[in-house]
């Protein structure tokens, strides 16, 4: 998700108890990548940002013991809110988009 929201190619690292993933951020990202970056994070289990003096980057932790049924299903509802946002005219300029504001609330429906 963070590669498809950064247009960068992310870095896995495994821990002991988790998988963590960084992503580099491009100088610029419009709002529906900015948007996209954020629900990517909200799908971690912890997440943060870091700014350097050379570099910015995002990371996102999935505990080894998530649950793999709700993590197939949050993907699948994030997958089409991402697929709807790169496409839409109204997402991709700002405007509001009943369509995305109902993925979103699918989306998050799935993280209950």
């Amino acid at each position: 998700m963070l590669a498809a929201a950064t247009g960068t190619e992310p870095r896995a690292i495994t821990e002991l108890d988790a998988f963590r993933v960084e992503a580099d951020l491009p100088g610029e990202l419009s709002e529906a990548a900015h948007a996209a970056v954020l629900a990517a994070l909200a799908t971690a289990d912890r997440y943060g940002h870091r700014l350097t003096r050379t570099s910015e980057y995002v990371w996102a932790e999935i505990s080894r013991e998530a649950n793999v049924t709700t993590t197939e299903s949050t993907d699948t509802a994030y997958r089409a809110l991402l697929g709807h946002t790169t496409t839409c005219t109204a997402c991709r300029t700002g405007v509001n988009c009943p369509d995305a504001n109902r993925l979103v609330r699918a989306w998050r429906d799935t993280r209950r």
